[in-house]
C-alpha cells in the first residue's frame, strides 16, 4: 500500500512536470512581450523618418512638375503667364499683372499630411512665364519637415530657366551664407 501511494505521487509529479513543459510561465511570456514592444518601436521609429523623407520629397517633384505645367501652358496658349509660389505650392498670381497659368495650380502638401513642410525660398512672389515657355525668373527653394535633418532643394536657373531638384547641403537659414544653388547638389535618388 505504501509502495502504491508513492507510485501514485511519482505519477502525478510526472504529470505535472509534463503539463509545465508544455506552456510558457507568467515571466517568460512577459518578457517575450516586452522584446517584441521594443523591436516595434525601432520599426515605427524608422518609418516616421521614411514618412517624412516622402512627404519632402513628393513636394519637391509637385514644385517642379508646376513649373513645368506653367511653362508648357504658356507655349500651348502662346502668351505669358503668371503664379504665385509659396509654401502652400503655386497658386494664382496676388497681383493681376499677367494673366494665372490656370492649369498649374497645384499643393505641395497632401491634405492629410501630419506635419507641415518648413519652406525657404528667394524666388519673386511672381513667377512669370514667356509665351514660348521660358522662365523669366529663377531663384532656390529648400523644402523640409520640421522633424528630421533631410532636406530638398528646387533650382530654377537663367536665362532658359532650367530646373533641378537635389539635397540641399547646408542650413538654409544660416545668415552667413543664406539660400544658395551652389548648395542643392545632385542626388542619385531622384
Amino acid at each position: 500500500m505504501v509502495q502504491a501511494q508513492s507510485e501514485g505521487a511519482a505519477m502525478s509529479r510526472l504529470s505535472y512536470a509534463a503539463s509545465a513543459e508544455q506552456g510558457f510561465s507568467l515571466l517568460e511570456l512577459l518578457l517575450i512581450l516586452s522584446i517584441l514592444a521594443v523591436l516595434a518601436s525601432f520599426s515605427l521609429v524608422n518609418v516616421g523618418e521614411y514618412r517624412h523623407r516622402l512627404q519632402v520629397d513628393v513636394a519637391a517633384r509637385r514644385l517642379q512638375l508646376g513649373l513645368e505645367r506653367a511653362r508648357l501652358f504658356a507655349l500651348s496658349q502662346r502668351q505669358p503667364c503668371g503664379l504665385h509660389v509659396s509654401a502652400e505650392g503655386w497658386q494664382k498670381p496676388l497681383v493681376s499683372e499677367l494673366p494665372a497659368c490656370v492649369s498649374s495650380r497645384l499643393s505641395l502638401q497632401e491634405p492629410f499630411a501630419a506635419v507641415p513642410l518648413t519652406w525657404q525660398s528667394n524666388l519673386p512672389q511672381l513667377m512669370r512665364f514667356a509665351a514660348n515657355g521660358l522662365t523669366l525668373d529663377g531663384g532656390t527653394v529648400v523644402l523640409g519637415s520640421l522633424h528630421s535633418p533631410y532636406r530638398r532643394c528646387l533650382v530654377i536657373s537663367l536665362p532658359l530657366g532650367v530646373s533641378r531638384v537635389g539635397r540641399y547641403d547646408g542650413d538654409p537659414l544660416d545668415p552667413a551664407i543664406g539660400l544658395s544653388s551652389s548648395r542643392c547638389l545632385p542626388d542619385e535618388a531622384l
